[in-house]
């Protein structure tokens, strides 16, 4: 496959960025890509119609969030990427200097991915979306990270769309539990273990996203 088509299917306008800092926030912003995607593709395919409060609340929630999800669907890739980008760097030369380069942001993305998956190991995972949210809420506001890579970030009121469900949090109770508060505690597990975690080039690492395929 060649290497342009590799990109441009999954991304046409990637930002990529230079620096290993910035390359975190890259990693987040895969990860909402990749969360959304798969949230309102199940969504649409159900023709469910998710809700946050009153009418205007919910417009304002899942329009931003589409938006949003246009935007980074133009600017960073999604998990498909690195694992048709492994996949094919097996036969090509080119692809395999490629899967390199890219190995830190892989790298980066396997460590949030794991943190959710062993946090929702034994018991179901709810709002996405809401994660989503929480997530970059916390890198872009609370921990302050740079967005400068990625303009239309700005635009988005992260504080508003969180009080949003903050608001509606009776409505999403589930067995006796508030879901929203276990989002808040995943999103600063996710975090966490992004800020702490410190790539090192290790030639016999298989990656999470490797081993899954």
């Amino acid at each position: 496959m060649p290497l342009n088509k590799l990109i441009n299917d999954n991304c046409k306008n990637r930002i990529k960025p230079a620096l290993l800092v910035d390359v975190k926030t890259e990693a987040l912003l895969v990860f909402a890509r990749t969360a959304l995607e798969r949230y309102f593709a199940q969504i649409d395919e159900a023709k469910f119609e998710a809700t946050v409060g009153t009418d205007s609340d919910t417009h304002y929630v899942y329009d931003t969030l589409r938006k949003l999800l246009a935007n980074l669907q133009d600017s960073v890739v999604n998990v498909d990427y690195f694992i048709k980008l492994v996949q094919e760097s097996k036969k090509s030369t080119i692809l395999k200097e490629l899967a390199k380069c890219e190995d830190p942001l892989i790298n980066y993305y396997d460590v949030m991915a794991e943190a959710v998956a062993n946090y929702y190991k034994n018991k179901s995972a709810y709002l996405p979306e809401f994660l989503v949210i929480c997530v970059l809420s916390h890198w872009i506001l609370e921990e302050e990270k740079s967005i400068r890579l990625y303009p239309f970030l700005k635009d988005i009121d992260f504080l508003e769309l969180t009080s949003k469900f903050e608001e509606n949090r009776k409505y999403f109770e589930k067995d006796d539990g508030c879901t929203i508060n276990e989002v808040y505690e995943v999103s600063s597990i996710i975090i966490e273990k992004l800020k702490k975690y410190k790539y090192k080039v290790n030639k016999t690492r298989v990656s999470k996203t490797r081993k899954r395929k």
